[in-house]
């Protein structure tokens, strides 16, 4: 991709998403690359930054390309990391959730693709 794309991809950042969830975005990721053996956040670390910024869990996980689904008979949310295992993040998946986690995984995928993601080594978690 051209460093047009990638400036216009840099620039709706702050368009697209809240502050607060910008924030929480920054700060789940610094504290992953320094706290985690790969660099990148768990569901857990999602879970908690998202309750520590006040902001919901669904778009921040999809900033990092974790996306939440909660099965109809049970109480516990089950992620699907786009990262590490991208195969289980099915297009029917993604249909599921609200416009803003679609918004949110949207402009993940776009960042991958230009290759900001940059994984030491990826582990399963």
């Amino acid at each position: 991709m051209d460093t047009v794309w990638s400036q216009r991809i840099a620039d709706a950042y702050p368009t697209l998403f809240p502050r607060r969830l910008r924030q929480a975005h920054m700060a789940l990721i610094s504290w992953a690359e320094e706290a985690n053996p790969d660099g990148w956040p768990t569901p857990f670390d999602v879970e908690r930054f998202a309750r520590l910024y006040g902001v919901a869990r669904g778009p921040l996980g999809a900033l990092v390309g974790m996306l939440s689904r909660k099965p109809v008979s049970d109480r516990r949310v089950v992620w699907v990391d786009a990262v590490r295992d991208p195969d289980t993040a099915t297009p029917h998946l993604i249909r599921q959730h609200d416009h803003a986690v679609v918004r949110a995984f949207g402009w993940f995928c776009a960042t991958t693709d230009l290759g900001w993601l940059n994984l030491r080594r990826p582990v399963l978690h």
